[in-house]
């Protein structure tokens, strides 16, 4: 598991990760990224890998969008941008395009999703297949986290 911290320390000694992908990749790509014969339909049903079989969802709260701002910056915002791509994809619209299941579950269990979703494996391939560490957050983090990325589109 690599921590925010050891992140940190290989990012200051090769700073040039921050941009390896980051030209060739634009936002508009990432939010209609599809696998081959994989319609959007697919893609709006893809729940993911983990234990969130089903999210319900309800008008913005305030309180979850604080924590998952927080939780965002503190261990996101090295790898993922809102507005532009970095060593992962922008989140701004993530939730346009993903679903709430596979949004939690990714934070949740990012190892298997790496290993066996073909949407993970597909971005993994565009962003030079760095893995994205485990953020080891439990559901009441990980929906904060969500409830943080659905107050970002307008």
């Amino acid at each position: 598991m690599i921590t925010g911290i050891a992140m940190a320390l290989v990012l200051l000694l090769n700073p040039g990760l921050l941009m390896a992908k980051s030209s060739v990749i634009n936002h508009a790509e990432f939010a209609t990224l599809s696998l081959p014969d994989e319609s959007m339909d697919q893609q709006e049903k893809d729940l993911g890998i983990g234990p969130v079989k089903s999210v319900v969802l309800g008008p913005l709260n305030s309180k979850m969008i604080g924590e998952g701002k927080v939780i965002y910056t503190n261990q996101c915002i090295i790898c993922h941008d809102i507005d532009q791509n970095k060593l992962g994809p922008a989140l701004k619209n993530v939730t346009k395009t993903r679903t709430p299941e596979y949004i939690m579950n990714i934070l949740l269990n990012p190892v298997q999703m790496q290993k066996e979703n073909a949407t993970v494996k597909a971005l993994l391939a565009k962003y030079n297949n760095l893995p994205m560490p485990d953020p080891a957050l439990n559901q009441a983090k990980a929906r904060s986290v969500l409830e943080y990325l659905r107050s970002l589109v307008k």
